[in-house]
């Protein structure tokens, strides 16, 4: 991330700088004399104030304003902080994301380019995952930055069964739950790609006849399925709950949104003609045809799998093990931990990263592992910078959210991630899926990005 941000910090630069601002040229408008010291300084100003517009234009929306308050209170909460360092490595990597996103909005990728390699990691991590959970193994390699998981050993992620452990899938990540936060990305920026080949397939016109494109239609409408399936058999096979529930809520929720525009559509256009004519094609509706595909695909694919595998399945679903029992208390405990520790500091928080620290400060003398974030993104963000940093955080998610609200390029990616974050802290505490979750809401600015 430090390469790429070197490697087009000049763009960046150049970028903001062609911004046009009324205040641009400050030494014409003062009428500065560059042999006066004072007339010098005031010149300098006025630039670094030019600069800064630009910057705000450049942006363009309250985005940027919100992303450095938040980012100016994760730096002044280093003053307070147990572990000053510790703050200032996740105040960087807070940082890291808001460079990413501005380097988004400078380059302004096509979001094919970019869903295409997302799509291909997709792939690899499930055909992975699916791997581990037929052979019921892993393998280390520190090239990879992957460890072995074993099967009888503890701490490994696995769902206990009368016939024994099922080790769950972990691809190249760390932990299963992680994998399926991934793949949830990865299953829905397939299912843009389809929508959006589907469409430009269907707007051009061939020579050839009808009947070649539908050979056409067929062949690439089976390529993307298939990406999809495979995508979908790895994050079946991560057997996390809260990633499940994030896919079926997302396509419910979009099928029964998109559902409702062709409804309104079809009657505002019935009602426009005055005489029977023959309707033309009602946009969407296509769409909506191809999205339920996608949906009866997704519940065909799990209710196989979960036929096959119905031990563990019902065991993740019902959760009647002691292994499940302890998941489930652990997770209510660290609610209550977090609570107690927002008691002491509600107001100001226990400083960017610092909530392990604070909770081994609080309950010392216990071993490594019990020291972990609490499994809800927002108590993790209160609890670590206090109440105004929670209502920043928010505010971030609903402008990114309001822009257009459930359209496929915006809120299709966010809202699978604002589903898991009651559930799990991954998205703020593992650093890849943190740079994830920048760019998807990079990629929700559609002022600024160049959509195919």
């Amino acid at each position: 991330m430090v390469i790429l941000v070197v490697i087009n910090l000049p763009l960046l630069w150049q970028t903001i700088k062609n911004v046009k601002t009324q205040s641009a040229d400050w030494r014409t408008k003062f009428k500065v004399d560059c042999h006066c010291e004072e007339s010098r300084q005031a010149g300098r100003r006025g630039n670094l104030m030019a600069q800064f517009t630009r910057l705000l234009r450049f942006t363009r929306n309250d985005f940027f304003i919100i992303f450095l308050l938040l980012l100016l209170l994760s730096l002044t909460s280093i003053l307070w902080s147990g572990d000053r360092l510790l703050a200032m490595v996740w105040s960087l990597r807070l940082l890291e994301g808001g460079l990413l996103w501005l380097l988004f909005l400078a380059i302004k990728p096509k979001l094919k380019y970019i869903f295409v390699s997302l799509v291909a990691a997709g792939v690899i991590q499930a055909l992975w995952g699916i791997w581990q959970f037929l052979s019921q193994s892993t393998f280390a390699n520190k090239w990879l930055g992957v460890a072995i998981h074993p099967l009888t050993q503890g701490g490994t992620s696995v769902v206990l069964t009368e016939a024994g452990r099922w080790l769950r899938a972990y691809a190249g990540q760390v932990h299963p739950n992680v994998l399926g936060g991934l793949l949830i990305v990865t299953c829905l920026v397939t299912v843009w790609l389809y929508f959006n080949r589907h469409r430009e397939e269907g707007g051009k016109t061939d020579r050839r006849g009808d009947l070649w494109r539908l050979l056409r239609f067929a062949r690439n409408d089976s390529f993307f399925l298939w990406l999809y399936i495979i995508q979908l058999v790895g994050l079946f096979f991560t057997f996390s709950r809260g990633a499940w529930l994030a896919l079926f809520l997302t396509l419910g929720l979009w099928w029964w949104n998109n559902k409702r525009s062709v409804i309104a559509r079809s009657e505002a256009t019935t009602q426009s003609h005055q005489i029977a004519t023959p309707l033309p094609p009602i946009e969407g509706s296509a769409r909506n045809d191809s999205l339920g595909v996608i949906v009866i695909v997704t519940i065909f694919v799990f209710i196989i799998l979960g036929s096959i595998y119905w031990q563990p399945t019902m065991g993740r679903i019902f959760g009647g093990s002691k292994l499940e029992q302890q998941s489930i208390e652990d997770r209510a405990g660290s609610v209550k931990e977090s609570s107690s520790l927002l008691e002491q500091v509600w107001w100001k928080g226990t400083g960017m990263g610092n909530y392990t620290y604070v909770l081994s400060q609080h309950n010392p003398g216990l071993k490594a592992w019990y020291y972990q974030p609490v499994h809800n993104i927002f108590l993790l963000v209160l609890t670590e910078l206090g109440v105004i940093g929670l209502l920043l955080f928010l505010w971030l998610l609903w402008v990114r959210l309001k822009i257009k609200p459930f359209l496929i390029h915006n809120s299709l990616f966010i809202i699978p991630i604002i589903i898991i974050s009651l559930f799990d802290h991954y998205w703020w505490t593992v650093p890849s899926m943190f740079l994830l979750f920048w760019l998807i809401m990079a990629v929700g600015n559609p002022q600024k990005t160049n959509t195919p």
